[in-house]
């Protein structure tokens, strides 16, 4: 079904979709078409979205089709990121008619990036703008001074008249251009209605300016540092916090101020050096929310002995975590929602089988569980913007891609806004249940089935195990493109909470370590026998197949259960855990702690670590494999999937390996995102189905060298034709053969099993 060739040649054009405005109650509509990659492969079309703080408007960026001119400049217009798309400004009065179209608000030619609320009718966009077009001419001799084409800048917009200013003063953002990102919001001062609190660089450092929205002058009121990422204040607006980052060490550090004194003190007791989003550890710790004592904020943490994440009070003189504020009975706290102006808590949410939401305001709780239900039981409503009278929320389930709505609390109406991806809304999506499975060791785990559209309920078919990356990750209720579309091909999808996921409380996370290819395994084996006890799976046509930790679990599936898998795909997953931590010691030092306590010592108890490492355990595997990993990957490296790839070729084993192009370790572009897609499926179609289908693209034309003439592509595709182009970009992006790929291909049978 993949149609791969129709994807890279007519892909492009799927790009023009306009937003669509979703019919109420969208997860309950009529879904007829058949899935594609194209569908799937769709950049967001909105980027960000927000209510202002009155309730009755909400502004959001939408995607177009147009490379924006720095894209163009850069020579990054090849390249189907959506940041190189230009993005218009949209505006929905909530008090006018639903089926008013919403209200584009002129931008001139700048790139808008970001948008906040700091009042009923005034906006600030966080834009790039053109030098060039704004009076910044290039210099006519040699200067010492750098100079920058474009440049960031604060733009505020009065919602009623349309009138543009920006702040600072557009020769001021000017000298400030050699930011990344050069200023953010950091508070609307409410008491103050024509000034804000606003952090910005200058000379280097990144510091916290009161400014006045009339004039654009600025009153620098806190000083930060060159590290100075992020500030946050109290309800007057009064700096309280300070986030520093240090690249080069990959450390994080909060500073604090206590109640009546100007000075900052670093806080050790909120120390973030183990906070680090690539880790996703679940014994982090981070300040959550303010209450009405200056010496007191809240943080959600899982304090040392505590079985679960909750939300505790922080007092900021004692240094020390203080009384419960709310913990669930048996999950881990999973977000803490804060007003936006008084940054209180106004709930919390966790996860069982799916997100779930808890307002501590009874009648604010009680519109939104009436919310939950009227999206029905197949559908996940996600709270993003709470006011006083209207909540933005984010509907999202497996026969849901996305969608945004608002609704007003006085009359209880409901009125949808936006879809994230309009290409989904009329496909056949397939359905999703949720399943307690009990282990061989009486284990009870999560297991989330996606079962094809189309074929009898609770009938045997071809099945992928697909585990979760991580480890301490987790799938959950909703939308898996993946899953959808291996579930588009015929094939019922298993995806298990083994033990080790996040969410479940410190017992269920910590009997993960040093279990890897043991008890993780077996929870992952004991899914698959479950499936087929229950009539749902075909025995002897069964893939695994992962993202990361899953493609090490696909692995260690081939060895530690040879029999029960007919093919495996590992998608950036870690071959040999020890090269691995030894990487991390090196690139991610913080890390090596956690990976030697997940893994374990391959210093003190390297016969274990090796017993559980893919690449030192061929002897035992028995079914075919496909390797893929992006070269772009800064996670997992790709000498992960190289070390494997030259064991398996050492021992002539029958497997695949392919580079893909452009791509990180998440998959972000599109292209990526498709043909990663498009291989997995053709590659294990050929041991799940019987008979291939007309329109899946088979290996042999996937993998073959493609000659392409990029005008000519673009002019097929209706592309615009940017200033320059990167050499071969578009190639590198599909992964085509090149002589300079390092790609190889075996095809003779595995060795025979070895006792």
């Amino acid at each position: 079904m993949s149609a791969f060739s129709v994807f890279w040649r007519y892909g492009r054009q799927l790009l023009a979709a306009s937003i669509a405005i979703v019919a109420s109650g969208q997860a309950g509509a009529i879904q007829n078409r058949p899935l594609t990659i194209n569908d799937l492969a769709q950049p967001p079309s909105i980027r960000t979205i927000q209510m202002s703080p009155d309730g009755r408007q909400v502004a959001y960026l939408q995607r177009t089709n147009d490379f924006h001119a720095l894209a163009r400049a850069t020579g990054a217009a090849h390249r189907e990121d959506p940041d190189n798309l230009h993005h218009r400004l949209l505006l929905v009065d909530l008090s006018g008619p639903a089926e008013a179209p919403p209200r584009e608000i002129d931008l001139g030619t700048d790139i808008p990036v970001g948008v906040s609320w700091v009042g009923p009718d005034r906006l600030i966009v966080g834009a790039i703008a053109t030098s060039e077009d704004n009076g910044h001419m290039p210099p006519q001799r040699r200067s010492r001074v750098p100079y920058y084409r474009f440049y960031w800048r604060l733009v505020s917009i009065d919602i009623a008249t349309g009138q543009r200013d920006v702040l600072f003063g557009d020769d001021e953002a000017w000298e400030m251009r050699a930011a990344d990102n050069f200023a953010e919001v950091v508070h609307p001062l409410p008491g103050e209605p024509d000034h804000i609190l606003v952090a910005a660089h200058r000379n280097s450092n990144f510091d916290l300016w009161r400014l006045d929205l009339a004039t654009g002058d600025e009153e620098r009121v806190e000083r930060g540092g060159s590290n100075t990422v992020q500030w946050a204040a109290n309800e007057q607006g009064r700096a309280m916090f300070r986030l520093d980052v240090d690249v080069d060490d990959d450390r994080a550090r909060i500073y604090r101020r206590r109640s009546g004194s100007d000075r900052w003190s670093r806080d050790e007791t909120l120390s973030l050096d183990e906070f680090v989003d690539y880790i996703h550890r679940a014994n982090r710790s981070i300040w959550a929310a303010n209450t009405d004592d200056d010496n007191t904020v809240l943080v959600a943490v899982r304090p040392e002995g505590a079985e679960r994440r909750g939300v505790y009070e922080f007092d900021l003189e004692a240094d020390e975590i203080g009384e419960q504020v709310w913990e669930h009975p048996t999950y881990d706290l999973a977000t803490v929602l804060r007003d936006e102006l008084s940054d209180r808590m106004i709930a919390a949410t966790y996860l069982d089988d799916r997100v779930r939401t808890h307002f501590f305001d009874r009648r604010l709780n009680a519109h939104f569980q009436a919310l939950t239900a009227y999206f029905e039981a197949d559908a996940v409503v996600y709270p993003l913007d709470v006011t006083a009278n209207a909540l933005l929320l984010f509907v999202t389930g497996p026969q849901e891609p996305g969608s945004y709505y608002a609704y007003t609390l006085d009359t209880s109406e409901v009125r949808p806004l936006a879809a994230v991806n309009p290409a989904l809304l009329g496909t056949r999506l397939s359905r999703v249940t949720s399943e307690r499975v009990t282990t061989r060791d009486g284990l009870v785990i999560d297991v989330f089935v996606t079962h094809p559209a189309g074929t009898a309920p609770g009938a045997a078919l071809p099945t992928v195990v697909m585990p979760h990356g991580g480890p301490e990750s987790r799938d959950s209720f909703g939308f898996d493109p993946i899953a959808q579309y291996f579930a588009a091909e015929g094939w019922r999808v298993l995806q298990p909470n083994f033990r080790g996921s996040e969410g479940y409380g410190r017992s269920f996370a910590s009997a993960a370590h040093g279990e890897w290819s043991r008890a993780v395994q077996n929870d992952i084996t004991d899914t698959l026998d479950w499936a087929i006890n229950s009539g749902l799976t075909v025995r002897d046509r069964v893939c695994i197949a992962g993202f990361s930790y899953g493609g090490y679990a696909a692995l260690a599936g081939a060895f530690a259960t040879p029999d029960a898998y007919r093919c495996v795909v590992s998608v950036a997953g870690i071959t040999d855990p020890e090269a691995f931590i030894d990487w991390s010691r090196e690139n991610r030092p913080d890390a090596v702690e956690y990976w030697t306590r997940q893994i374990g010592d391959p210093v003190g108890d390297s016969d274990t670590v090796r017993a559980m490492s893919p690449v030192h355990q061929i002897d035992r595997m028995r079914s075919p494999i496909l390797l893929l990993h992006g070269n772009e990957d800064d996670v997992v490296p790709m000498s992960q999937t190289s070390m494997m790839s030259d064991a398996l070729e050492a021992a002539g084993y029958d497997y695949r390996v392919r580079i893909i192009r452009g791509a990180g370790h998440n998959f972000e572009t599109p292209l990526g995102l498709g043909r990663t897609l498009a291989l997995m499926e053709a590659f294990m179609g050929e041991y799940l189905d019987e008979v291939q289908p007309d329109d899946r693209d088979s290996w042999q034309t996937l993998t073959e060298a493609v000659r392409i003439n990029l005008p000519e592509f673009r002019r097929l595709t209706g592309m615009p034709d940017p200033d320059a182009d990167a050499p071969n970009g578009l190639r590198d992006l599909l992964g085509a053969t090149t002589s300079e790929t390092d790609e190889r291909e075996t095809l003779q049978p595995p060795p025979p099993p070895q006792d």
